[in-house]
C-alpha cells in the first residue's frame, strides 16, 4: 500500500473519467486537469505535513457527496461506477493465467476490456471474478485494493465500535498496550489518554500520519471534531455515529509509531502489557501466525483483544455476495471465524480465553439468528 505509483495511478483514472463540474470539486484553484490533481491528491493524502492533512479532509468530503451517484462513485463493486472496468481490468492483470482463461471462456469475450463490460450486467460473471481472485490472493492484489480502500474514505469504519465496545473493556489494563494493525491511530491515541501506546501498521505513510494526526488531534480540539464529524459522516452509510463526549480527554500521551509485518515482527518488539487487534485478522491471510507473533510479543498473563466477524457473518455476507455478484468480498474480510476455530488459534497462540462477546453492528434484532461479529478477551499463559 505504500506504493504511491498506486495512489496516483488510481487518482488519475478517476479523475480522467469525471466531467468538469465534478473535478471542481477536488481542486482547490484553477487548475483542474487530472494529472495534476492526481500529483497535488498523492502528496496530500501520503504526506504527514499539516496542510497536506487539512486538505485530505476536503479531498475526503468532497468524495463522499460523489459516493452518493453510482456512476461517480470512487469503488471497487459498484459496477455502474466509470472507474469500475480499470479496476477489473488491473486485477485481471495479476490472475493466474488458468484463472484469466476460465473468465475469458466464460464470458465469451476475445479481451478483458469485451470481459468487464459483460461484467457490469452479469451476475454470474462478477462471482466467478470474486472466486478467481479468492483463488490467486497475495499481497500485490490485497495492496492494491487497500489503496483503494484507503482512498475511498478517512474513516475505516471501526471507530464508533471502539469507542463503545472495546475501549471500555480495556479500562482495567495498566502498563504499556501494542495497538496492533492500528490504521489512522484513532484507537491507538485514545488508548494513549490512559498510559504508553505502540502502534504498528505495514504501511509507512500510514504511520507517519497517524503521528501527525495524532499530534493535530491532541494541540487543536477545531481540528479534532472536523475529524470526528467526517469519520460520522462517512459511516453513516452504516448507520453508525460517535458522539464526542464519549470519547476521552485527549493527551498527547506516550505513544510510539511504528511499521511492520505482523507475520515478521522485529526481535526487539516488546514485551506489552496488553494487546489489541481491532478489525485487522479478517483481512489477513495468516490470522493464526499474527495471533501467535502478537501474542509472544506479551508478558506473561498480559491481555489481548481480538474482534472478528463470526462464521454466521461469513455465511451471510457470501450468500448476499452471490446475490448481487459482488466482484470482490463485501468490506474485503476474506476469513471467518467459528467459536472452535478461535479456540484453536488461542491454544496455538499460548492464549487462555476469557471473555467471548458477540455483537452485530445492526440494530439489535430479536429475530437475528446468529451475532455477525465477536470481541474476545485472552490472556497470555
Amino acid at each position: 500500500m505504500d506504493a504511491k505509483f498506486e495512489i496516483r495511478e488510481i487518482l488519475a483514472s478517476y479523475f480522467s473519467l469525471l466531467g468538469p463540474e465534478e473535478l471542481k470539486k477536488f481542486s482547490l484553484s484553477s487548475n483542474a486537469d487530472p494529472p495534476p490533481l492526481a500529483f497535488f491528491w498523492e502528496d496530500a493524502l501520503t504526506t504527514d505535513r499539516e496542510d497536506g492533512i487539512r486538505n485530505s479532509i476536503i479531498f475526503y468530503r468532497a468524495l463522499n457527496e460523489l459516493q452518493r451517484t453510482p456512476r461517480l462513485c470512487l469503488s471497487y463493486n459498484e459496477p455502474l461506477s466509470l472507474i469500475y472496468p480499470w479496476i477489473v481490468e488491473k486485477v485481471f492483470g495479476w490472475l493466474s493465467t488458468r484463472n484469466q482463461k476460465k473468465l475469458i471462456n466464460m464470458a465469451r469475450a476475445d479481451s478483458i476490456v469485451r470481459i468487464a463490460e459483460r461484467m457490469r450486467e452479469q451476475n454470474d460473471l462478477r462471482n466467478a471474478f470474486r472466486g478467481a481472485f479468492l483463488e490467486d490472493i497475495n499481497d500485490r492484489l490485497l495492496s492494491f485494493l487497500y489503496s483503494l480502500v484507503y482512498l475511498m474514505g478517512f474513516s475505516s469504519g471501526g471507530e464508533s465500535s471502539f469507542i463503545s465496545r472495546i475501549f471500555p473493556k480495556t479500562g482495567g489494563w495498566t502498563g504499556h498496550i501494542l495497538d496492533a494493525g492500528g490504521g489512522s491511530g484513532f484507537s491507538g491515541l485514545v488508548l494513549s489518554s490512559r498510559g504508553p501506546v505502540t502502534y504498528i501498521d505495514f504501511s509507512p505513510f500510514r504511520a507517519r500520519r497517524a503521528e501527525a494526526i495524532a499530534q493535530m488531534a491532541c494541540a487543536d480540539g477545531a481540528f479534532f471534531d472536523e475529524m470526528i464529524g467526517l469519520i460520522n459522516l462517512e459511516s453513516s452509510v452504516f448507520s453508525l455515529s460517535m458522539k464526542k463526549e464519549s470519547i476521552p480527554p485527549l493527551r498527547r500521551g506516550e505513544i510510539v509509531f511504528r511499521t511492520g509485518d505482523l507475520l515478521h515482527l522485529p526481535p526487539d518488539f516488546g514485551p506489552f502489557d496488553g494487546a489489541v487487534i481491532a478489525d485487522v485478522l479478517e483481512h489477513t491471510k495468516n490470522p493464526e501466525g499474527i495471533l501467535i507473533n502478537i501474542a509472544k510479543t506479551l508478558r506473561p498473563g498480559a491481555p489481548l483483544l481480538i474482534t472478528v466477524p463470526t462464521e454466521a457473518n461469513g455465511t451471510l455476507q457470501k450468500s448476499r455476495e452471490g446475490e448481487v455478484g459482488l466482484t470482490f468480498p463485501f468490506l474485503l474480510h476474506i476469513e471467518f471465524f467459528s467459536s472452535d476455530r478461535i479456540e484453536r488459534m488461542a491454544r496455538g497462540a499460548n492464549l487462555a480465553i476469557e471473555e467471548v462477546a458477540p455483537y452485530s453492528y445492526e440494530p439489535e434484532n430479536p429475530g437475528a439468528k446468529a451475532p455477525m461479529e465477536v470481541m474476545v478477551v485472552m490472556r497470555r499463559m
